[in-house]
């Protein structure tokens, strides 16, 4: 996973503290934009995953 996702989490926690998501839907907004970032961080380690396996299986 990128380093900047995790610094975002840590952001994301010191507003949370600072009260700066008051109303629910800014919260799940924010939420919701931390989850997209993850789920992309998941989809390249699986598309990294996925060309170093095929690398491995070259039959030639």
């Amino acid at each position: 996973m990128k380093n900047t996702l995790f610094l975002r989490v840590e952001i994301f926690y010191c507003r949370l503290q600072a009260g700066e998501y008051d109303h629910p839907y800014d919260l799940a907004v924010a939420l919701d934009l931390l989850a997209d970032d993850a789920w992309d961080d998941v989809d390249q380690l699986y598309e990294t995953g996925l060309q170093v396996s095929d690398e491995f299986n070259v039959s030639g």
